[in-house]
């Protein structure tokens, strides 16, 4: 004999109310409650963050071998409405000092506008002189990190590069190892949120500074350099002014490879 439907649904009702009302120690199972872990304040990430910057710094510093690069400087100045452009080509040696244990960086440019250069010509186009390894230490070194505030930005879609917004720490006049003349000073840092190295920095300082280049930036990519992998500068763009002349100035930066210095040995004729 079927029961009709109507039946079979009060019957079932009816056993789930008689289980609901059973002891509790008849229970199946228990159900047990875990707090979740704390979410890590903005400050703490930006924290942990510039402190992966730091570290990367310090490790470039110390294992990057003397290497040498092909560059390419344009330049654009303006003095009213007079506009000026070059283009110059030549190499840059950053080379490993073994008594100092420090880089150094130097230019050596060989053209311009097409036309070859001595090396001691002094129309040369002009650029940073520590545009190349000096960028980084301002801001990501153990000694200058105190001097600087980071501020995290909320990352608005997964994937997007992470950035840090940098500007003077309050007590920043008061502190005997932050450098001298940085009033107003404010920077960008942006980071690769998979890798945590460093793609894009640029500092601005106003005109009431009174510094030469008030905007620089540098943009980073991963070069080979033998066997090994660094992260190193690919484009830097700086923009400055001196008395009533205006300067743009745009660095690429190609073919990394270490630097190798050849000896040749020549025979004494005497003998």
């Amino acid at each position: 004999m079927s029961l009709h439907p109507r039946y079979l649904a009060l019957l079932c009702l009816s056993a789930l109310f008689a289980r609901a009302s059973e002891p509790a120690s008849h229970a199946p199972f228990a159900v047990t409650y875990t707090r979740p872990a704390a979410i890590p304040s903005a400050s703490d990430e930006s924290a942990e963050l510039v402190d992966r910057l730091v570290r990367s710094a310090a490790a470039l510093d110390a294992s990057l071998p003397s290497i040498t690069a092909h560059e390419v400087v344009e330049t654009e100045q303006a003095h009213g409405i007079l506009t000026r452009r070059s283009q110059g080509e030549g190499t840059v040696r950053v080379l490993r000092i073994a008594d100092r244990g420090i880089l150094e960086e130097t230019h050596q440019m060989t053209d311009r506008n097409g036309k070859p250069l001595a090396s001691d010509d002094r129309k040369a186009p002009a650029q940073l002189s520590d545009g190349f390894i000096g960028a980084q230490e301002m801001f990501f070194s153990r000694a200058t990190r105190p001097c600087f505030t980071f501020t995290l930005a909320p990352q608005a879609t997964f994937g997007d590069p992470l950035k840090l917004s940098i500007t003077l720490s309050p007590n920043y006049a008061s502190m005997p190892g932050c450098p001298s003349g940085l009033e107003g000073l404010t920077g960008v840092a942006l980071v690769d949120p998979t890798t945590h190295q460093l793609t894009h920095l640029e500092r601005m300082v106003p005109a009431a500074a009174g510094a030469l280049d008030r905007y620089v930036s540098t943009n980073y990519e991963p070069a080979s350099v033998g066997d090994k992998t660094f992260w190193l500068p690919a484009l830097t763009l700086s923009s400055g002014i001196q008395g009533k002349t205006r300067t743009y100035t745009m660095v690429s930066y190609s073919d990394y490879h270490q630097y190798a210095a050849s000896v040749t040995v020549l025979a004494d004729a005497s003998q």
